[in-house]
């Protein structure tokens, strides 16, 4: 990525001690933070060289090179001063501090620059994340040549000094008076007001490569003092270099643009479709799924190719959409399209090639499928691919492309097709349709079993196994007996290969599902999105780890460098969505459900929180009615509960209760929600004796569930049905506990805290209830004041004098 300024390398250059960056990871969280700052703050894009990757050359123990030399030519540089910073022996001090001071004080800028207000700034933005001591003080401002101006990162208190956290335990504490946020916006518009004025001095020659801030004479004064007569120009030779310079900006713009282009394009964007196969012939469809897996396990090796996941494509199984149509909707170049038939006793597979943006095919050939040779096949499909896309492989390339994880035709086989359908368990589970699946990890887990059988040695099984125990976990397949068995298979997998990725993230989903140590999962998911950065599986579960524990702002980042891998996955962006949704940013979550509809229109999820995201940012359900017809059309589904609700919402009392009346279990998260929405439509129509019953009824049903599971949510709509029924202090108490049970995830934890707010409404508290809906307004959750005017359970509130002064006092903070 080029700077905004011709000439430039990079826009900002990060510096910092490694040391700085162990542990929390206090850098890499800052840059990341200040990205997304500087996304919001600038309209074009801004470049930000921030030197993470142990092979990169620029470490503390590397030699300085050409590479380094260049990237320093930027128009900010960034240090992150600290205790260690402070070091003339450290590389970073040494090879990036005082060589950019250098370069920077001999280059068109200068150093120093004039601020649009008057002021100078210098272009070095010292970000400081410690007090420094008066010696390591002087030495900064001795280099520096003033004092050390920039924005401060830093938690003061009686005995502490350290850096600022963006989630400070005791924020009041801090001597400083400073928050995290508030100083990242600081840096952002520091960084904007200095490029400002250097665009100025662009457009303005003659004040560029001022040091002292002193207007330099024009050339044309210079010209009159030395000579004492103007210099007179021919109106033909003006035309001529007019001319002349128009020829040299076109060519420079073509050249550019080409560049550009040739630059996007190197990166080659590759979908493989499900195997074509005639009838449902399930060995077919298994060996199509098996070849696929394989092909992308390969072609994953090959450094300039970008693969899209089987979520993505699992949707054209069977399509009848034009290669043109889903090359669009998946924006990739290549396609492999392959068709699987039975001829007399073989098994034929038929692979083909396509460049879908020019229409072209460029290879294609057949093959026999013989299960000792699976590997050797899908080498050859694999090495075809990369050539034809004009992929010349590197030696280490190739040997990834040849080489399988075990020796043994059988494992093999086994291990693949047992990936095929972990990762089918997943997808299901993970797009909200578990009980379509409900042993799909426990036939995983056997063929892994079978793998391991055959090859007792075979680490990656061992790794994908435990990573099979813990999504079975997760979505209940399993019970708490199969966590031994996941760390038993983890520590095998570490004995044979200790630098396995997958074990890694095998680690990474044993603490998120089932020990629930968020901070340990984030350490493995780390290691392995740094042993392998083109997997962007890693990132997407660190970000959905920040994001149940309330860091919003990391988890947006990284899901946003996720989307930059596979921007065709309507998984990941329904979840951008609702992560803006949460953070009451309705217009960005709108945009992200709609391109997760766009990529899977049978998808049921994306519908569903668009609809409501239109009720929280309107308070009216017209656009919502609108996107549940298209979401009914296209889907297939009934979505009764969402009728009901808008009806609900419009007072369509009668049409509501047709709806319940006509809906069955399944439309319903579990059986007495029902219930409690019959009780809810006869609150309405004022017949409280009916209402008691049928919120007798729901507790009867909820007691039921919570003898087999004792989670938040069915504590919560206990507690509502209990808040129904009349019994005040129990109903209070319920809600309490669900919330307590969903303190490990914050997003659950908001939407107990929703129902909390709506038990305590309901029974009379409304001191509380007003106290809950500050907090939901004011924080992460999936409420807004437009829902507080549209859904009638908040109504007994409306008339109270408090509740006036709350909504009045927010909405003018809003503002």
């Amino acid at each position: 990525m080029s700077s905004i300024v011709t000439g430039y390398t990079y826009d900002i250059f990060i510096s910092y001690r490694q040391k700085d960056n162990k542990g929390d990871r206090w850098v890499s969280e800052f840059v990341e933070a200040l990205k997304t700052e500087l996304e919001s703050t600038f309209k074009e894009e801004v470049s930000v060289y921030f030197d993470i990757s142990p092979h990169d050359g620029l470490l503390e123990t590397h030699d300085v090179d050409d590479s380094l030399k260049e990237k320093l030519k930027c128009l900010i540089f960034i240090p992150v001063i600290s205790r260690t910073y402070c070091d003339p022996k450290s590389f970073a001090w040494e090879h990036e501090f005082k060589a950019f001071i250098e370069t920077a004080s001999n280059d068109q800028f200068g150093l120093k620059i004039n601020l649009s207000k008057g002021n100078v700034a210098s272009r070095v933005l010292p970000v400081r994340i410690h007090e420094l001591d008066k010696n390591d003080l002087t030495l900064c401002e001795s280099l520096l040549g003033g004092a050390l101006r920039g924005v401060d990162f830093v938690y003061k208190s009686p005995g502490v000094n350290r850096p600022l956290r963006a989630n400070e335990d005791h924020p009041q504490d801090n001597l400083n008076k400073t928050y995290y946020r508030d100083q990242i916006n600081k840096v952002a518009n520091a960084i904007d007001e200095i490029f400002l004025s250097l665009k100025n001095e662009r457009s303005n020659p003659e004040k560029v490569g001022n040091l002292t801030g002193e207007v330099r004479p024009s050339i044309k004064t210079e010209n009159k003092k030395t000579i004492g007569y103007p210099v007179t120009i021919s109106k033909k030779l003006k035309t001529r270099f007019i001319l002349t310079l128009s020829f040299l900006l076109c060519t420079f713009c073509a050249i550019f643009i080409y560049n550009h282009i040739k630059r996007n394009e190197t990166k080659k964007s590759l979908a493989i479709l499900p195997f074509r196969c005639q009838g449902n012939d399930l060995e077919l469809i298994s060996n199509g799924d098996i070849l696929a897996e394989v092909a992308l396990s390969k072609l994953h090796w090959v450094k300039n190719m970008t693969l899209r996941s089987p979520i993505s494509t699992s949707q054209y199984r069977g399509t009848t959409k034009t290669l043109n149509t889903i090359r669009k909707e998946l924006n990739v170049i290549y396609l492999v399209d392959g068709s699987i038939r039975r001829e007399a006793d073989k098994i034929v597979v038929w692979v083909g090639l396509i460049n879908a943006k020019e229409n072209k095919q460029l290879w294609s050939d057949e093959f026999t499928w013989e299960n000792n040779k699976i590997s050797s096949i899908v080498s050859e499909i694999a090495r075809n691919i990369a050539f034809e896309c004009n992929n010349q492989l590197s030696p280490e390339e190739l040997k990834q492309i040849e080489s399988d994880p075990t020796k043994n035709n059988i494992a093999y086989l086994k291990y693949i097709s047992a990936n095929v359908i972990s990762n089918d368990a997943w997808n299901i589970s993970s797009m909200g349709n578990i009980l379509m699946d409900s042993t799909g990890f426990k036939k995983a887990v056997i063929d892994y079993d079978n793998a391991i059988k055959y090859d007792s040695v075979f680490a990656e099984a061992y790794a994908r196994r435990a990573i099979a125990f813990s999504w079975g976990y997760f979505t209940r397949q399993f019970d708490t007996t199969c966590f031994q068995k996941c760390r038993k298979d983890i520590s095998k997998a570490l004995e044979i290969d200790k630098d396995l990725t997958d074990a890694q993230i095998a680690l990474g989903f044993y603490y998120y599902y089932c020990e629930i140590d968020y901070q340990k999962a984030l350490v493995h998911f780390n290691r392995a999105a740094i042993k392998d950065p083109e997997n962007y599986q890693p990132v997407f579960y660190m970000a959905m780890v920040y994001r149940r524990m309330g860091d919003w702002g990391k988890s947006q980042s990284l899901i946003s460098r996720v989307i930059q891998q596979n921007p065709q996955v309507a998984l990941f962006l329904t979840n951008i969505g609702l992560s803006y949704i949460y953070l009451h940013k309705y217009d960005s979550a709108l945009i992200y459900h709609q391109k997760a509809i766009d990529i899977m229109p049978g998808w049921s999820s994306p519908y569903v929180n668009k609809i409501e995201t239109h009720v929280l940012k309107e308070g009216n359900t017209t656009e919502a009615r609108s996107v549940l017809d298209d979401a009914i059309k296209n889907t297939g589904e009934r979505l009764q509960y969402i009728k009901i609700m808008l009806d609900i919402y419009d007072g369509k009392l009668k049409d509501a209760l047709y709806e319940t009346d006509h809906s069955v279990p399944g439309d319903f998260k579990v059986k007495g929600e029902k219930y409690l929405v019959y009780a809810k439509i006869y609150h309405l129509l004022n017949n409280p004796n009916i209402a008691r019953i049928y919120y007798d009824s729901a507790l009867v049903s909820f007691y039921t569930d919570n003898m087999v599971e004792k989670s938040a949510e069915i504590h919560s709509l206990t507690a509502i049905a209990l808040a129904g029924y009349g019994n005040k202090d129990k109903a209070i108490e319920e809600g309490k506990l669900a919330i307590d049970l969903s303190i490990k995830n914050k997003m659950e934890e908001s939407n107990m805290r929703i129902s909390q707010a709506r038990v305590y409404t309901m029974v009379g508290d409304y001191d509380n209830a007003i106290i809950s809906i500050e907090y939901l307004l004011e924080n992460p959750a999936c409420f807004s004041d437009k829902l507080l005017q549209l859904d009638p359970v908040w109504k007994p509130l409306y008339s109270k004098p408090e509740y006036q002064l709350m909504l009045k006092k927010y909405l003018k903070n809003k503002i």
